[in-house]
């Protein structure tokens, strides 16, 4: 089974060694203006290379991959396996800083107690091979993304602690994800955390006024909160439609969709610039200005249409 689950995360690790060569640094603290790519295809085209240079976004934040559970029908028992795997189809841009993230869901890291060892490791070897084979560049840290909570904070503290081990090793830096149910909580052992400042409120519910972002749901979350550990702030540059029935939810939406029925409805949520640089206003207030810069969520030319070449330029300053 131990080798199956080799087999299954990944790139042998002669590729591995290769990357841990030349490729890694020694982060430093210096400031960014950052984007997250959080799509299954890696394939910037020529409008998307422009608005990285227009803004000067010298970093990415890429997802790789997720980490998830799937049941074996032929064992009988649930794996834990990396699904979700980006496809690089056009390089790194020129002079732009990759940073690679791994996505776990809660399945999977509660399937991993008792062998955090054994992931943290294939975690690490598996992302510095895929930033080796893709020639993503110098790669100084690795993020991990998990929406851990209470029940499980022991594990992926365990996690966090033996994949910072690990980076150390290669000269890399470990940051987090940090949710703001999460502030609550000690934070795990890492270098740094990055604030998701969007899905902050309940999808689900039919009297949320807006689950992407809503300044009443941050507010609740960070007043007169001190948080021990450097943070940097994620702000979301998206939108999409909820499609409710019967005022049970059904699914996410094009913002344009229609209802099919009388018993259907839509609601419509995207973040105003203003609703974001007042939430921006007022993190930055209890918390402090981020310690490396802000970062958009996410890299989507269609979507960053909505906010113009001003409003993109507020929300990154820092």
């Amino acid at each position: 089974m131990k080798n199956l689950l080799k087999i299954c995360f990944g790139l042998i690790a002669a590729v591995s060694l290769l990357c841990c060569g030349g490729n890694v640094g020694k982060p430093i603290a210096e400031k960014h203006t950052s984007i997250y790519h959080w799509k299954s295809i890696f394939d910037l085209n020529s409008t998307e290379v422009e608005f990285l240079q227009k803004h000067n976004i010298d970093r990415i934040y890429v997802k790789l991959f997720d980490v998830a559970t799937e049941q074996n029908f032929l064992s009988g028992t649930t794996d834990i396996v990396p699904i979700a795997t980006t496809k690089f189809v056009s390089p790194a841009p020129e002079g732009v800083e990759i940073v690679p993230v791994v996505y776990i869901t809660i399945e999977a890291l509660r399937a991993m107690e008792g062998r955090e060892a054994e992931f943290a490791n294939l975690i690490v070897e598996r992302s510095v091979a895929m930033c080796n084979y893709n020639k993503l560049g110098k790669i100084r840290e690795l993020q991990l993304d998990c929406d851990w909570t209470s029940t499980s904070k022991d594990i992926y503290c365990n996690l966090c602690k033996l994949v910072k081990n690990s980076l150390q090793a290669k000269d890399m830096a470990l940051s987090i994800t940090v949710r703001l149910h999460q502030l609550k909580e000690a934070p795990p052992t890492a270098d740094s955390g990055v604030l998701m400042l969007y899905n902050t409120g309940i999808l689900k519910s039919a009297q949320t006024r807006n689950s992407i972002l809503d300044i009443s749901d941050v507010e609740r979350f960070i007043e007169r909160l001190n948080y021990p550990m450097p943070l940097n702030y994620a702000y979301p540059t998206f939108g999409w439609g909820v499609r409710f029935y019967g005022g049970n939810f059904v699914s996410i939406v094009a913002e344009d969709a229609r209802p099919d029925s009388r018993y259907e409805s839509i609601r419509v949520e995207r973040p105003t610039a203003a609703e974001i640089l007042a939430v921006k206003e007022l993190v930055e207030k209890s918390l402090g200005k981020p310690t490396n810069g802000n970062i958009l969520y996410h890299f989507d030319g269609e979507q960053l249409k909505n906010y113009t070449d001003d409003e993109i330029a507020q929300i990154l300053a820092y």
